[in-house]
């Protein structure tokens, strides 16, 4: 077959629905998923729970936990969604879809107020076939974020403005708002 042709055909395929199912996810689109993952662990008040896990990028007084995060590199188009598994504390370790909204944000799939039951698309992998979850963070790519058991009052809020922008909620100011003015 010709180059010509075989370029024709390759022109061709989008229009006659053989378009891409996927494509991969660029490395600011993985860094706006983990900036998700650490906000909503601000949010919800979690990051007390990281105190001893992962590896310390603080002190022994002042830990900062850097936690591993696998990142599924190939965004599903039909679907609209990604994946990612990262231990989500009180939870333990979580399979996690995402999407991005119309304004290019994130969208983290799941309440974790209903502590990630298997019945949900994200949900704690305990429920998976282990080899599975080995597999899966074999071939995804791996990436880290880092939460401060011990974050200032300003790095907090600015987890709640990026939530309530992606969300248009905030647990942070849902729990705090009797507290305004004090």
């Amino acid at each position: 077959m010709s180059k010509i042709c075989l370029l024709f055909m390759i022109l061709l395929m989008p229009l006659l629905g053989f378009a891409a199912s996927s494509r991969p996810l660029s490395p600011s689109e993985i860094k706006e998923v983990i900036q998700a993952v650490e906000d909503e662990i601000y949010d919800y008040g979690y990051n007390n729970d990281y105190y001893q896990l992962g590896a310390n990028l603080g002190t022994p007084e002042h830990w900062i936990a850097h936690m591993s995060i696998y990142v599924d590199p190939n965004y599903d188009l039909k679907d609209g969604g990604g994946q990612v598994i990262y231990k989500y504390m009180p939870y333990g370790q979580i399979i996690r879809f995402f999407s991005f909204n119309r304004d290019g944000l994130v969208q983290l799939d799941g309440n974790p107020e209903n502590h990630f039951p298997i019945t949900q698309p994200s949900h704690q992998t305990v429920f998976m076939d282990d080899e599975d979850v080995c597999r899966l963070e074999h071939a995804w790519l791996k990436d880290f974020f880092d939460i401060d058991v011990s974050p200032s009052l300003g790095r907090i809020r600015d987890a709640v403005r990026r939530q309530k922008d992606r969300t248009g909620f905030s647990d942070w100011e849902y729990r705090h708002a009797g507290n305004k003015g004090k």
